[in-house]
């Protein structure tokens, strides 16, 4: 039979990089509308479906922050190809990143001492549970399955309410089962991700600027075809 799979984050912790202070709480998206296809693309990966809780998301490294922080920065193709990398009319040419960019931001490690595990979406036997606890949303949607293409894909509306049936779940004296959702990065199946619930309270334990010199910036720059001043 099977069986919920959970993860626990590294010992050393798991980095987030957030412009402004790194821990204040947003609020939540706007609550989804049951299947509606106008909420397709609405909030990030794992918010709440309802509205009712927040989130903040963490990487395992700083790779995978920076990875997901930067990819909407990435040159399109083909407005590339139209107007050419080097286009001397251009303020800002495609693929460079002001520095503005790097100096409102601020790169923070932080572990969870309460230990509360996390669902792990990647495993099979997680997402065959899911598959059987939101048949209804499913039905909804129009998909047959939940398998890593679902999860990794671009629909908000499945992996939202997951993220909603994991807060509510509860163990027998009514605290909360799990402190989130470990996911991978639909980028790069290296970058491990984390959307920790907000009653979980995270334990700072490095701070950091965002340096142009830093190793992990400069690699997934260098992937992205970006340069950041």
């Amino acid at each position: 039979m099977a069986e919920l799979a959970t993860a626990i984050p590294p010992e050393d912790g798991l980095w987030r990089v957030a412009r402004g202070e790194p821990f204040a709480l947003r609020e939540p998206s706007p609550p989804l509308r049951g299947g509606s296809e106008a909420d397709l693309g609405i909030g990030n990966r794992f918010d709440s479906a309802l509205g009712d809780f927040r989130v903040w998301y963490f990487a395992s490294t700083l790779d995978g922050c920076y990875g997901e922080t930067l990819a909407t920065l990435r040159p399109d193709p083909l407005v590339q190809k139209a107007i050419g990398k080097d286009d001397d009319d251009c303020l800002m040419p495609l693929g460079e990143i002001a520095a503005d960019w790097r100096q409102r931001r601020i790169a923070v490690r932080a572990t969870f001492p309460e230990n509360r595990p996390f669902l792990d979406v990647e495993a099979a036997s997680t997402r065959a549970i899911l598959r059987d606890r939101l048949a209804w949303l499913l039905a909804q949607i129009g998909l047959d399955d939940i398998d890593v293409a679902a999860i990794r894909g671009k629909d908000r509306r499945l992996t939202r309410w997951i993220a909603q049936w994991t807060w509510q779940q509860r163990h027998e004296v009514g605290g909360p089962n799990f402190a989130g959702v470990r996911y991978c990065s639909r980028l790069n199946t290296d970058w491990e991700c984390w959307a920790v619930f907000e009653d979980v309270l995270p334990e700072e334990k490095e701070r950091r600027s965002v340096l142009r010199q830093d190793e992990a910036l400069r690699r997934v720059a260098e992937q992205y075809g970006l340069e950041i001043f």
